[in-house]
C-alpha cells in the first residue's frame, strides 16, 4: 500500500494552513448576513433528473429520468442511442437537463426548484462546435435556427400533452430524430457535416428548454459549487463557515444576498435571435443560504429579485436544512434511473443472436 510521507503530509498542512488564514481575512470583511425569516407556506414543484449510460462495443444506449415533485408527480423516461460518438458524457448530461427544464416548464405550482447551478447552465458545453465559419459555408444557419425554435415550441404542445396523460416515456429530443435530418438536407447548401449540426441542434433545443423554463418562478439550488465572490483563491463556502464559525460558534442559519461576479457568454445564435430567446438575457441574483443551524449552505440563483418572501417560502419547504420537493424528486429519479437501466438489459438480451458482436459490454473485466 502506498504510504504518504512525511514531505507531502507537511506541504498538505501548509496549504490547508494558509487556505483557513485567507478564509479568516475575508471573513472579517462579510456584511449583510440576514436571520432566517420565518416559514410560510409554498406550493413549489421540485425537479430533479437522473441518467444510466449502457457503453456497448456497436453503440452507446442511455437513459433519462426526470421528475418533478409537487401537488403532483410528473415524469418524463427517455431512452435513446448517441451518434456520432463524440464528447458523449457532456451530451448526455445536457440531454439530462433538457428533459429537467421542460418538467419545469410545465410546473402548474407557484414555484419551481431546480437542483444545480443557473450560471453553470450557461457555461457552453465542450461538444459545441467553437468555429462556425463551417456550418455557415455548407448551411442556411440563420434560417435554420430560427425555423428549429419554431418547430420546438409546437413540440413543447406535444410534450405537454403526453405529461399531462401521464405517459411520457419516449425520446423527446427531437435532433435525434427523423426531423432534424431532413432539416439538415434542406438547409444544407454544401457540403455535409452531420456531427456539427448535429450538435449545433442539441445545443439549440437545450437553450430552447431554458428560455423556456425561465418564463416561470424558478430557484436553481446548488449543493456544491466553488465560487469565488470573496476571494479568488479561497473558494466562498469556507469562507462563510468560518464566518460563521468566529461569529456565532456554530454554523449559523442565514442568507446572503449578492450580485455574482459572473458575465454571460451567449452563442452566436442567440445575440442574433433575441427575440426568440430572450430570458437568457435576463440577469441573475444570488444567495447564499444555510437554512437550518449547522446544516449545509447552499448557492440559490434566479432571474428574478430575492426578497425575504422568497426565503421565508424556501423555510416552509425545508427538510433537514434542504427543500423537500427537491429531496423527494431526487429520490424518485434514482429510483427510475435503476428500473431504466433494466429495462435496456431487458431490450438488448431480446434481440436476434446476430446482433450480439454489436451488444457485448465493453467494462465486464473491471467489474466486481
Amino acid at each position: 500500500m502506498w504510504k504518504l510521507s512525511d514531505e507531502i503530509a507537511e506541504k498538505l498542512e501548509k496549504e490547508i494552513v494558509e487556505i483557513y488564514r485567507k478564509a479568516e481575512e475575508a471573513a472579517e470583511k462579510i456584511e449583510d448576513w440576514k436571520e432566517i425569516p420565518s416559514a410560510t407556506d409554498c406550493v413549489a414543484c421540485g425537479v430533479d433528473g437522473s441518467r444510466g449510460v449502457e457503453r456497448l462495443s456497436g453503440t452507446i444506449i442511455y437513459t433519462i429520468s426526470a421528475v418533478g415533485v409537487g401537488k403532483e408527480i410528473r415524469e418524463m423516461s427517455e431512452m435513446t442511442t448517441l451518434r456520432p460518438h463524440s464528447n458523449v458524457e457532456e451530451r448526455i448530461r445536457l440531454h439530462m437537463h433538457i428533459s429537467e427544464f421542460r418538467i419545469g416548464c410545465f410546473a402548474e405550482e407557484e414555484l419551481v426548484l431546480i437542483d444545480g447551478s443557473l450560471r453553470g447552465a450557461f457555461i457552453r458545453p465542450a461538444s459545441y462546435p467553437e468555429g462556425t465559419n463551417d456550418l455557415y459555408a455548407n448551411y442556411e444557419v440563420e434560417n435554420f435556427v430560427s425555423d428549429f425554435v419554431e418547430v420546438l415550441d409546437e413540440h413543447f404542445k406535444d410534450i405537454e400533452r403526453d405529461l399531462a396523460a401521464g405517459r411520457a416515456k419516449k425520446n423527446y429530443l427531437l435532433s435525434r430524430t427523423e426531423i432534424l435530418q431532413r432539416m439538415e438536407s434542406s438547409y444544407r447548401i454544401g457540403d455535409k457535416r452531420l456531427e456539427d449540426f448535429t450538435i449545433l441542434a442539441e445545443y439549440i433545443e437545450y437553450l430552447h428548454s431554458l428560455n423556456r423554463l425561465l418564463e416561470k418562478k424558478v430557484l436553481f439550488i446548488a449543493k456544491s459549487f466553488y465560487t469565488h465572490e470573496f476571494d479568488s483563491e479561497v473558494c466562498d463556502s469556507a469562507i462563510l463557515d468560518v464566518f460563521s464559525l468566529k461569529n456565532f460558534g456554530f454554523l449559523k442559519s442565514g442568507y446572503l444576498v449578492f450580485k455574482p461576479s459572473f458575465r454571460k457568454s451567449l452563442p452566436w445564435f442567440v445575440q442574433r435571435n433575441r427575440k426568440q430567446f430572450r430570458n437568457l438575457f435576463k440577469e441573475i441574483n444570488s444567495a447564499f443560504i444555510r437554512l437550518e443551524d449547522n446544516s449545509n449552505l447552499y448557492l440559490l440563483e434566479t432571474t428574478e429579485k430575492i426578497s425575504s418572501e422568497d426565503i421565508s417560502k424556501l423555510k416552509g419547504l425545508e427538510f433537514d436544512g434542504y427543500p423537500l420537493p427537491l429531496l423527494q424528486a431526487h429520490k424518485i429519479a434514482k429510483m427510475k434511473r435503476s428500473e431504466l437501466r433494466d429495462l435496456i438489459a431487458s431490450i438488448t438480451s431480446s434481440l436476434s443472436p446476430e446482433l450480439a458482436p454489436l451488444l457485448r459490454g465493453s467494462r465486464e473485466i473491471l467489474e466486481e
